[in-house]
């Protein structure tokens, strides 16, 4: 199986020699990579690309266009020069921000390769972090998880499983999830083209938050099914704390933290999220829960947060769009309660 490594560059020079030496370790050689630089700030990370791996390099943005566009840019090409047949072609969506094991690309094929039923396999993935922010000197790659897959709970919140918890071993069976987490995981290319809407496989007007969430609904609905795989492993920069362990309040003191624009993004993205995928019926048995989590946080970034409330007021401009997204994800339903 041929698989093509999708990354997005943006602002992460420090990260990229990691994932390049892991990426060229990889067991699974039957590989094509293709990095989008999506308006790089400094041009550090440009510069490391063209004088280690230019060959790799397919795309130069001017500007940054998000998570979501730009993945959507490397999947349309992935799949364009893929001359192969498309049912032996796999995409990994990836962040740059990684260290994967040597086994991991060969352990997730080997899962779609065993099972012809499964679409989509996530790896388990563990938190690295450091100190002064310098990856090459003062790394740590802790035994804590960072994701094993994506749940959902009361009012179609979603987080990811395990997320905060010291790996001791419980969650080392291979497993259906409700989706893949959108920091790293390996799709079938067949399946990612039955999902995408106009083109797009992660919503482009997301720009950046939420937007694996969204994807990872549509491709539950549509009949995908995703396993998890605790032997393809990888690790994460991402801090060692993960919201899954904090309460509502905590959750709200941390926003505070937050870059207004991330937490305006995030606001606004889940509001889109239940909008195009919930049915009328679900929305309404849910409508406490949903109240409860997001008319809070809706309700305190009207008053407290102006970036939100721009984003919020600017909702109606994109209701056409939403609309013909949650007509095009309703006619691809095959499963409707979840």
């Amino acid at each position: 199986m041929h698989i093509s490594i999708n990354i997005v560059s943006w602002n992460d020079r420090r990260y990229l020699p990691e994932v390049f030496a892991a990426i060229r370790s990889q067991t699974h050689k039957d590989f094509s990579v293709r990095i989008l630089d999506n308006g790089n700030p400094d041009g550090e990370a440009l510069q490391y690309i063209m004088q280690n791996e230019p060959h790799w390099l397919a795309v130069r943005n001017t500007k940054n266009v998000g998570f979501a566009a730009g993945h959507n840019q490397l999947a349309r090409l992935a799949m364009e020069r893929y001359t192969g047949d498309l049912a032996e072609h796999a995409i990994l969506i990836a962040s740059s921000e990684m260290d994967w094991r040597p086994t991991m690309l060969e352990e997730l094929v080997k899962v779609l390769e065993e099972h012809s039923d499964v679409d989509a396999v996530q790896p388990k993935i563990f938190r690295a972090y450091s100190e002064r922010g310098d990856v090459e000197s003062d790394a740590v790659k802790s035994d804590i998880l960072d994701s094993t897959g994506m749940i959902v709970h009361k009012g179609w919140r979603t987080a990811d499983r395990g997320a905060g918890e010291m790996d001791t071993g419980q969650f080392d069976e291979k497993t259906d999830i409700f989706g893949p987490a959108g920091t790293l995981f390996l799709v079938r290319a067949t399946a990612l083209r039955d999902v995408m809407i106009a083109g797009e496989v992660f919503d482009g007007e997301f720009f950046l938050y939420r937007e694996d969430v969204d994807f990872a609904m549509r491709f539950y609905r549509a009949g995908h099914r995703t396993l998890f795989a605790p032997a393809a492993r990888a690790h994460h920069y991402r801090g060692m704390f993960g919201a899954d362990q904090q309460s509502l309040w905590q959750r709200f003191r941390n926003r505070k933290m937050r870059r207004p624009s991330a937490a305006a993004l995030a606001t606004r993205n889940q509001l889109w999220v239940l909008f195009k995928n919930l049915t009328l019926g679900e929305l309404l048995r849910n409508s406490f829960w949903i109240l409860l989590y997001d008319g809070s946080r809706v309700l305190y970034g009207m008053i407290a947060e102006p970036e939100t409330r721009r984003a919020l007021l600017r909702m109606p401009f994109m209701l056409p769009s939403m609309f013909r997204k949650r007509k095009a994800v309703k006619a691809m339903a095959r499963v409707i309660h979840c």
